[in-house]
């Protein structure tokens, strides 16, 4: 049985994007194909000192919203 995909996935691909979704993100958007296939690319090839890392693809929302840092006076 295929997945079904979520209704923020159903939204990106129909066009109906519901930007209050990636607000909070660092990068407000969905990730494309092709950046992900860069990720694994890099895993397979270039990645050869790597070991039990994780590769976090979900454009900032795991690092959470940015925070601005002032100066002490």
């Amino acid at each position: 049985m295929p997945a079904r995909p979520t209704p923020a996935v159903r939204s990106a691909m129909t066009g109906e994007f519901d930007h209050s979704f990636t607000a909070g993100q660092l990068l407000p958007r969905f990730g494309r194909p092709e950046e992900v296939a860069r990720t694994v690319l890099f895993i397979v090839v270039d990645a050869t000192f790597s070991t039990g890392a994780g590769f976090v693809l979900d454009c900032g929302v795991t690092a959470g919203p940015p925070t601005v840092l002032t100066p002490a006076p």
